[in-house]
């Protein structure tokens, strides 16, 4: 009979340990499912707030769009963070 080395008994005990915790999650979530969904579910005043959020944000992008200018061509080479092919060399 072959004689297993200690470094190998060591990771088939982890690779079961893993093996049996992973059954025992699936498991215990099949057979014990959450009542509800209010741990995942925001409180209908974050909900309130983000929606307000979105809409002031899809109010800045329709003036953005509505300007006819890209962001890009707002740097100009006067405000630092644009630097044109014939200064960088």
């Amino acid at each position: 009979m072959a004689r297993l080395s200690n470094s190998a008994i060591i990771v088939i005990v982890l690779v079961g340990c893993l093996a049996v915790t992973a059954l025992g999650a699936a498991l215990f979530q099949k057979y014990n499912p959450a009542d509800n969904d209010s741990r995942y579910s925001p409180p209908y005043e974050q909900g309130q707030y983000m929606r307000t959020v979105r809409m002031r944000n899809y109010g800045h992008l329709k003036q953005e769009s509505l300007e006819g200018r890209d962001i890009e061509s707002r740097l100009t080479p006067m405000s630092g963070y644009y630097q044109s092919p014939v200064e960088r060399q």
